[in-house]
């Protein structure tokens, strides 16, 4: 399975972005809303063995990458939307909205419990 990172910042060796590159304190309202809170549903995808902090404040954020089985990301990304108006990718944006409204408009096949 290959899960495609978001919210990675930059590291020696890496070509991730500068999370300071990021900031965009205008993006407010139901779309970051709706961002933050996919972010915190995410699944556990693996646990470290210490906690990240945080690059622009250094708040303790987590110690696990969380997934929803096509992207993959830090426990503590939703801190950088709410606390410092970093705004993800559209790319991200997009699947978090797309997926948003597929789960709205999902049906139940019935009210019963598969046996």
């Amino acid at each position: 399975m290959e899960l495609r990172r978001v919210g990675y910042w930059a590291d020696p060796g890496t070509d991730w972005p500068q999370v300071q590159d990021m900031i965009d304190a205008e993006w407010t309202g139901i779309e970051r809303d709706a961002v933050v809170s996919y972010l915190r549903r995410g699944f556990v995808a693996r646990a470290w063995l210490g906690y990240a902090k945080c690059r622009l404040c250094g708040t303790q954020l987590g110690d696990l990458d969380l997934t929803d089985g096509v992207f993959i990301w830090p426990e503590g990304l939703d801190h950088y939307v709410t606390a410092h108006g970093v705004r993800l990718p559209d790319w991200f944006v997009c699947h978090v909205v797309t997926r948003q409204e597929q789960y709205e408009a999902a049906d139940c096949i019935d009210g019963c419990w598969a046996v």
